[in-house]
């Protein structure tokens, strides 16, 4: 019996296995408007950029919920980090006040995966 080609065949198997690319996460990044008459020029204009968006949670990645959450704080006007923003967990900076002008960073993180949003925009309210 002669094992040299099986041998070959193997080593070859192997040395694909181990040169084929490691599955990366992969970054899709998004810029979703939302229309409101409670700003400087009635328009904001959130960046997403999510990683790992896995199928059951893919709704936490999308402009719907962007706009959702945005609408949401614009509305409570927040100052101090929140918990629970339609999911998400926002910290906002304030960098002026009469007419405030906020920053806000938003964070979606998912419990059972690795699935991680992130929703930044900024807002200059009406005085």
């Amino acid at each position: 019996m002669r094992r040299a080609p099986l041998i070959v065949v193997c080593v070859a198997a192997l040395a694909a296995l181990v040169a084929a690319p490691v599955a990366s996460a992969k970054t899709s990044k998004k810029k979703c408007t939302l229309s409101t008459s409670s700003v400087v020029g009635k328009k904001v204009v959130g960046r997403v950029s999510a990683s790992n968006v896995n199928r059951a949670q893919a709704r936490y990645a999308s402009c719907g919920q962007a706009k959702r959450v945005m609408r949401k704080v614009i509305r409570l006007g927040l100052e101090k980090p929140r918990n629970n923003v339609a999911g998400f967990r926002c910290v906002p900076t304030v960098y002026s006040t009469g007419p405030d002008f906020v920053r806000y960073i938003c964070t979606f993180k998912s419990a059972d995966t690795p699935m991680l949003v992130k929703l930044r925009f900024a807002v200059e309210y009406q005085g």
